[in-house]
């Protein structure tokens, strides 16, 4: 691909991958996950993903980009400590998110035929196929599409609400 035609699509998967490695090559092992940290980690590599494809990369691919940029970042010892857990969480939630990439893609398509999403829809969209809500909006907005917020964060504390019940018995 030429970088000049597809420069934001090719910063965001360099610029992710390297958090994300820093993120992963933590002495914590933070993992990939729906919360805290593993949350904000779990978003950068599913919107690195999201970008590579629009550049028509079909396989995983986000491994291949840490090797390449964990030599950049030499003097960061624990990148090269834990280089192996690193490329493990990238294959494991690259191969995860793929999974539900194209099923999820293809009901947005059916959603954003009217001119809003609605919460329930993006809700929808996060609990079922992965896509967290700013994917959801970055698509939309893609798009020309609303996303009704406001009722997506009801879903969303209804469902943390219910989850809570539901742990406390």
């Amino acid at each position: 691909k030429k970088y000049e035609a597809n420069e934001k699509a090719m910063r965001i998967i360099a610029d992710h991958i390297t958090a994300a490695a820093f993120i992963l090559g933590d002495e914590r092992n933070i993992r990939p996950s729906n919360i805290g940290q593993g949350y904000v980690l779990r978003r950068l590599i599913r919107r690195t993903v999201r970008y590579g494809r629009l550049l028509g990369i079909y396989k995983n691919f986000t491994v291949h980009v840490a090797k390449v940029i964990l030599p950049i970042y030499q003097d960061y010892q624990e990148l090269q400590r834990n280089h192996k857990f690193i490329f493990e969480n990238l294959e494991e939630e690259e191969k995860k998110f793929r999974e539900t990439l194209e099923k999820g893609l293809k009901k947005f398509n059916e959603i954003c035929r009217d001119k809003i999403i609605t919460g329930k829809e993006a809700f929808l969209l996060f609990q079922s196929y992965g896509f967290p809500i700013e994917m959801t909006e970055e698509l939309a907005e893609e798009k020309g599409v609303k996303v009704d917020l406001e009722e997506y964060n009801n879903e969303f504390k209804r469902h943390q609400d219910l989850s809570r019940t539901a742990s406390a018995g």
